[in-house]
């Protein structure tokens, strides 16, 4: 496996915007003002109607220290930054925002203040591993139907395994989580081997199943290869 890119990296850290502004020391408007200026957002909310928290109010294309920042949103019970760099990256920004907010601009926050924290984490990536070829029934499938659909067009249609997905049942919590998925790269021949893959775990773990999964498809196919 050959990284290519990370794509993205969010996290999402849960607290109250309520209570980071609770006692009157500073604004939902003045703290949105300070943290557009100190992290250099190339656009940031400008009117009133921009901060609606109910919608999310948006900052795009920032810097923190050397790391460019894609996007900060602040919800009312959420915070989101998202780099493409690594999920561990953009946690240390948020962390790093809200204690210059404490500081500087009078927030109620203290280190280790948000207890929870969820990440979105995505990546394109190289592997000679035939990572969508899962199952024996499916490359007949997909045999099969390359074989029917190339009859009705008069022309040859190859079909293959176009992803794999893990998810949870969606009805068993009340907000949905990501899919971990990978695919072919949009835009790429299947012949390059590039792949696509998302997922809802820091950047590090993620790569580390990629390269799991990818020894283990590897594994599996030298097992069943005649004598093996």
């Amino acid at each position: 496996m050959r990284l290519s890119a990370i794509t993205l990296a969010r996290v999402l850290g849960f607290v109250e915007i309520a209570d980071l502004i609770s006692g009157g020391k500073v604004s939902l408007p003045e703290m949105v003002r300070h943290l557009a200026e100190k992290y250099s957002f190339q656009k940031f909310p400008m009117t009133f109607e921009d901060l609606d928290i109910s919608k999310g109010i948006e900052f795009l294309e920032g810097t923190s220290g050397e790391y460019p920042i894609t996007k900060f949103v602040i919800w009312d019970t959420l915070m989101i930054v998202e780099t493409r760099v690594n999920t561990d990256v953009s946690k240390a920004i948020l962390e790093d925002m809200l204690l210059w907010a404490s500081r500087e601009v009078g927030i109620n926050y203290k280190p280790g203040s948000i207890k929870r924290f969820g990440y979105i984490s995505s990546v394109t990536f190289f592997s000679d591993a035939p990572l969508l070829d899962l199952h024996p029934a499916v490359e007949k499938l997909a045999a099969s139907c390359t074989e029917e659909v190339s009859a009705i067009w008069q022309e040859p249609v190859k079909y293959e395994s176009l992803s794999v997905r893990v998810g949870h049942d969606p009805t068993a919590r009340k907000n949905g989580l990501a899919q971990f998925r990978i695919e072919h790269r949009a835009e790429s021949r299947f012949s390059e081997n590039k792949y696509f893959s998302e997922s809802p775990l820091p950047t590090d773990s993620h790569l580390a199943l990629l390269e799991q999964f990818e020894r283990d498809i590897t594994l599996s196919r030298q097992a069943s290869s005649p004598g093996s």
